[in-house]
């Protein structure tokens, strides 16, 4: 799904007004404050695209201060983490009593659970990846531990995955949505191998369990339309036995199996609830997520979410306004 808001098409006299309301709406509350003597005409621009449970958002403007203090956090109840990648211009951002001076090609996390400024001094333009809180802990141990820091483009990972989201957001009203959808998992896997690997890193030794999990949980999500995945073939490219896999999963009270067939089954109903995607039958849906027997889903789902996949696919729908 791909959404590129009229900022341009707004009256002069009311474009920095709507402006600041389409940003509280697509990322949180916030307040948004011109320069002092700062009479120049306002522009703006931001095309917000969704990927799966992933948002990618391109924004730019002229210089603005943009403020997430304690009285906005306390109006919603969902956290994100928001990942800022600088595509134009400067930008100086705060979190944590923390300065991220960016540069093009550079990134900082921000977390909208706490409050944090940015200041853009000049035009400028960025990618912001929104990422639930629930999906980044799945992956990254303590990831508020990178709150405000500079993750420099000079670094190869970190490079490769600015520009992986740069050519990403130049792209995505060309392709189809559930090409998207994949490519979220590719996304995040940059950023968790960034995280885990560039010189930036946590100085301290993670738990070995830990990490091996947040790894092998990894790899079910960047193969999860895979019909062939298996506890063997995931802990062979982990290299860990299966017997070890088992364990790590048992440790947390689930089994591997049960596991992948629950990603699979949010995958799907995902899947039902986008509009761009009613084109795709609800068996096209069930097997581009890995499942093989239209049948076998239909039960899973029901058994799951309590309505069969096509009748959750038309509230959906219904609760949308779509027709």
């Amino acid at each position: 799904m791909h959404e590129v808001l009229p900022l341009a098409e707004q009256p002069a006299a009311v474009r920095f007004d709507y402006f600041s309301e389409v940003v509280s709406s697509t990322f949180c509350p916030m307040h948004c404050e011109r320069p002092r003597g700062d009479l120049a005409p306002f522009e703006a621009s931001l095309a917000l695209a969704r990927l799966d449970e992933l948002a990618l958002t391109v924004i730019g403007s002229t210089p603005i201060d943009v403020h997430r203090r304690r009285s906005d956090i306390s109006r919603v109840s969902d956290a994100w983490y928001l990942v800022k990648f600088q595509l134009e211009g400067e930008a100086l951002i705060c979190q944590r009593d923390r300065e991220a001076h960016l540069r093009p090609g550079d990134f900082v996390i921000c977390s909208t659970a706490e409050p944090y400024s940015l200041h853009f001094p000049g035009r400028y333009r960025e990618a912001v990846l929104a990422i639930p809180e629930r999906r980044l802990r799945e992956r990254v141990r303590s990831p508020e531990s990178w709150l405000g820091r500079r993750m420099s483009a000079d670094e190869p990972v970190n490079g490769l995955l600015s520009q992986f989201v740069s050519s990403l957001s130049e792209r995505l009203d060309r392709l189809d949505p559930a090409i998207t959808q994949r490519l979220e998992a590719n996304v995040l896997d940059l950023l968790v191998t960034a995280l885990q690997f560039g010189p930036e890193r946590r100085p301290e030794a993670e738990d070995l369990a830990e990490e091996h999990l947040r790894r092998v949980r990894n790899f079910i999500h960047m193969h999860l339309a895979d019909a062939q995945l298996s506890p063997d073939r995931i802990a062979h490219a982990e290299g860990i036995s299966t017997r070890y896999l088992h364990m790590l999963f048992r440790r947390q009270g689930e089994s591997v199996s049960r596991y992948v067939q629950l990603q699979r089954l949010e995958a799907c109903r995902r899947s039902l609830e986008r509009g761009d995607l009613a084109g795709m039958s609800v068996t096209d849906i069930a097997f581009g997520w890995g499942f093989n027997d239209s049948s076998h889903f239909n039960r899973l789902f029901k058994a799951e979410y309590g309505v069969t996949p096509k009748a959750w696919r038309l509230g959906a729908r219904g609760c949308s306004g779509e027709g």
